[in-house]
């Protein structure tokens, strides 16, 4: 069988390939049970808030995104409904970013359907032979300290060509 043209895949293409299908999936998870407006960019607001609320810098920071678009996309949900602005506790100067009733209503769905989703992922993966805690393995493999440095990785071996 001839190799079919395209890009060879690496672990970070299909990771995120895997998280962009899932990801879809949960959007379109929650349409249906009548949360709009829903957008990929939009999950990471939602992914890296804090219960309590939390400060728009820090919201940007995690996600790895700008102040102004992050500004952006927790307008857009507060346009939803989904987040609110307010003062926070700790410094009356700044504000936090927090969900409303409504956007408390659309995470208990989100954590539902994410996790039917995630059995259907490690069903998928089990049938490949993948077992076990997929995210503890992960979130394990995410804390190690790199074993390659960028003056190592320049010179590393690369893996041999993939053949179908």
């Amino acid at each position: 069988m001839a190799r079919q043209p395209g890009p060879v895949p690496t672990i970070i293409s299909v990771f995120r390939q895997a998280a962009a299908l899932m990801i879809d999936d949960l959007i379109a998870r929650l349409e249906a049970a009548g949360f709009t407006g829903g957008t990929p960019a939009r999950y990471t607001v939602f992914e890296n808030l804090d219960p309590g609320g939390t400060r728009l810098t820090d919201l940007a920071a995690r996600a790895g995104i700008t102040h102004q678009s992050m500004s952006e996309l927790v307008s857009a949900l507060e346009q939803a409904g989904y987040l609110e602005r307010c003062p926070d506790p700790s410094d009356r100067r700044a504000r936090i970013v927090r969900l409303t009733p409504a956007g408390r209503r659309v995470v208990r769905q989100a954590v539902k359907e994410i996790a039917a989703i995630e059995d259907q992922w490690r069903t998928r993966l089990a049938r490949e032979g993948l077992t076990g805690n997929i995210v503890a393995a992960l979130t394990n493999a995410l804390s190690q300290k790199p074993e390659a440095t960028a003056e190592t990785a320049s010179t590393a071996r690369p893996d041999p060509p993939i053949s179908a």
